[in-house]
C-alpha cells in the first residue's frame, strides 16, 4: 500500500478529524450499560458543574494490566509492534502503517471509524494468513485482554465493536475475538452480538442527540467522575423517584405512567392508589419513603428494633481490606478501626501482610475489656462473615474470632426494621448525611485506600496511611453520630400522618 493509499485510508475513517466527546469509545461499554446517565451528562450538562475524581484504583490496576499483558505478548510472538506515541492522530497513523506492512503482531492499536462517531483500543492486532484483506494476502484479528475471571457482557459487546471496526478498516470482518481472562480465554463470535451492539449504539447515538435520557443511579453515587456531585445534587433537588429505596426501574416507570413524577408526588397521593400500583410490599414502602422526605423527618416502620441495646463498653468498628489487584498481592484485612464510644476516641490496628492478618484479630479480641458487658456495632453483614470464614480457616484463633461474632450487632439491620428514612437507600454514606454526619475527605474511600495502603507500603510515607486511618475513622465515627441522631429525632408515626 503506498503512503498515498494510506493518507487516504487515514482520511476515509478519521473524517478530517481526532476523537472527540462526540464519539463514542469503545472502552465506555460498561458506563453505556450500567451508567448512561453519566453518557448524557457528558452531551447535555452544564460543563462548568464538571468536578474531576480520580480513580486511583483503577489508574493503578490498568497500570499492572499492561505490565503483564505486555509481557506475556512479548513471550508468544517473536516479532511485535508496539505503538507507542504521544497524539491520537500518529497512533491512528502507525496503526494502519503496522497493518500495511504485516506486522505479525501490533499492540496498542488505534481503530477509527469517526464518520460513524465510533472508535476504540485494540490490546493485540493478530496476523493470519487464511485470507485477504485491502492490506494484501492476510488479516487481522483482536486480541483483548481482561482481569476477569468470567467473561461479562459489556466486554462482549466492546470487543465485537472493535472487532466491527476493525473489519471496516481491513475489509474482512474477523468471525471471532479472543479474550483473556483469568485462568482461561473464550473466543467471542461477532455474529452473536451485532445485533444488540447496534442497539447499544443507537441508544447512545439518541442520548447524544438528547432524544433519549436515562436515569440516575441512587447517590450518593448517582453517576460516575465528573458528574457525581451534579448527578447528586440534580437527584436531591427535582425530588427524583430514584431517591426511593427499593423501587427498581420498571417500578418507577409504572409511577410515572399513573402521573407520579417526583417524590412529592407520590407522598401527596394516597397509599390506596399506590396499592393499585405497586405490589406489595413496595407500595407501602413508597409512600412512607416519600412522605418522610415530605416531613424531613424519619418515619417508624416498627417500634422495639430501634435503640439497639446498650451495654457498659460500646464499640463501633470496620474493616479495610485489599483485593487482588497487582500482580503480586493477596486479598487481605490490613485494617481493624474501632470508635470507643466510651473513650471517645479511634483505635486502629494495621497489618502490612496477609501473614499480619490474624495478629490484628487478636489485637482486636484483646481490645475488649469485658466479653459479658461489651457490644460491637457494624454495618452490613461483612465483617462478622469475614470473621466467621477466618475462623474456619485459622482453628487455633476460632475461639477469639467467634467469641467477637457473638458480641456483634449490624446497626444497618435495626435502622431498616426501624424507620423509613428521607434517604435514597440503607448504605451508611446514604443515611448518615441526611443527619448531619459527612466524611472529611472527598479523595480517600473504599477503593482509594486500597491503593493508598499499597503505595504506603512502597513508600512509607506517613501521610498516605493517615488518609486511610481517618477514612476508616468516619466510617465507624458515622455509625455512632447516626444512632445518636436517631434517638434524639422526632419520628413520626405512619399513623398519624
Amino acid at each position: 500500500m503506498t503512503d498515498l493509499e494510506l493518507s487516504q485510508l487515514y482520511t476515509e475513517f478519521s473524517d478530517g478529524r481526532v476523537p472527540n466527546e462526540q464519539d463514542f469509545n469503545a472502552g465506555r461499554m460498561f458506563t453505556l450499560l450500567e451508567d448512561p446517565f453519566c453518557i448524557w451528562c457528558n452531551f447535555h450538562a452544564p460543563q462548568e458543574e464538571a468536578v474531576p475524581e480520580t480513580n486511583r484504583y483503577e489508574n493503578l490496576k490498568v497500570r499492572t494490566d499492561r505490565h503483564v499483558r505486555d509481557e506475556w505478548i512479548k513471550d508468544q510472538f517473536s516479532r511485535v509492534f508496539f505503538i507507542n506515541v504521544q497524539t491520537d492522530a500518529d497512533r491512528f497513523t502507525q496503526t494502519l502503517a503496522a497493518m500495511a506492512r504485516g506486522e505479525e503482531a501490533i499492540v496498542n492499536a488505534a481503530l477509527w471509524n469517526l464518520k460513524e462517531h465510533v472508535y476504540g483500543s485494540a490490546n493485540l492486532l493478530v496476523r493470519s494468513n487464511d485470507k485477504s484483506s485491502r492490506f494484501g494476502n492476510y488479516y487481522y484479528s483482536i486480541y483483548q485482554f481482561k482481569r476477569a475471571h468470567d467473561l461479562k457482557e459489556h466486554y462482549a459487546l466492546q470487543v465485537s465493536l472493535l472487532s466491527q471496526l476493525l473489519g471496516q478498516i481491513q475489509q474482512v470482518q474477523p468471525a471471532n475475538t479472543r479474550v483473556f481472562l483469568k485462568g482461561q480465554f473464550v473466543d467471542v463470535a461477532y455474529a452473536d452480538h451485532a445485533e444488540r451492539l447496534n442497539q447499544e449504539l443507537a441508544f447512545w447515538n439518541n442520548i447524544r442527540l438528547g432524544k433519549a435520557r436515562p436515569e440516575a443511579h441512587k447517590p450518593p453515587k448517582a453517576a460516575a467522575a465528573p458528574w457525581r456531585v451534579y448527578a447528586n445534587k440534580l437527584m436531591v433537588q427535582t425530588k427524583d423517584l430514584v431517591m426511593l429505596p427499593h423501587l427498581n426501574r420498571e417500578m418507577r416507570q409504572c409511577l410515572k405512567i399513573n402521573g407520579l413524577f417526583n417524590t412529592d408526588d407520590v407522598a401527596h397521593a394516597s397509599l390506596e392508589k399506590l396499592q393499585g400500583i405497586l405490589e406489595e410490599p413496595f407500595a407501602t414502602e413508597t409512600y412512607y419513603n416519600a412522605r418522610a422526605y415530605l416531613h424531613n423527618k424519619p418515619i417508624w416502620r416498627k417500634k422495639g428494633c430501634f435503640p439497639p441495646p446498650e451495654k457498659k463498653y460500646n464499640l463501633y468498628f470496620d474493616f479495610e481490606a485489599t483485593e487482588t489487584f497487582t500482580k503480586d498481592n493477596q486479598a487481605f484485612v490490613y485494617l481493624i478501626g474501632i470508635w470507643d464510644k466510651e473513650e471517645d476516641k479511634y483505635v486502629s490496628f494495621v497489618a502490612k501482610t496477609p501473614e499480619e492478618e490474624i495478629n490484628i484479630f487478636e489485637d482486636f479480641y484483646n481490645y475488649i475489656k469485658d466479653f459479658k458487658n461489651t457490644a460491637l456495632y457494624h454495618w452490613t453483614e461483612y465483617e462478622v462473615r469475614k470473621m466467621r470464614k477466618l475462623a474456619g480457616a485459622f482453628p487455633d484463633h476460632a475461639a477469639h474470632l467467634n467469641a467477637l461474632c457473638d458480641l456483634c450487632f449490624d446497626l444497618k439491620v435495626s435502622v431498616n426494621d426501624a424507620f423509613y428514612l428521607p434517604a435514597p437507600s440503607f448504605s451508611l454514606k446514604a443515611a448518615a448525611p441526611v443527619f448531619g454526619f459527612n466524611w472529611r475527605q472527598d479523595d480517600c474511600g473504599a477503593m482509594d485506600s486500597m491503593v493508598y495502603f499499597t503505595n504506603w507500603l512502597k513508600t512509607g510515607d506517613q501521610h498516605l496511611l493517615d488518609k486511610i486511618l481517618m477514612y476508616n475513622e468516619d466510617d465507624c465515627k458515622g455509625m455512632l453520630v447516626l444512632e445518636n441522631a436517631l434517638k434524639q429525632a422526632e419520628v413520626l408515626d405512619p399513623e398519624g400522618l
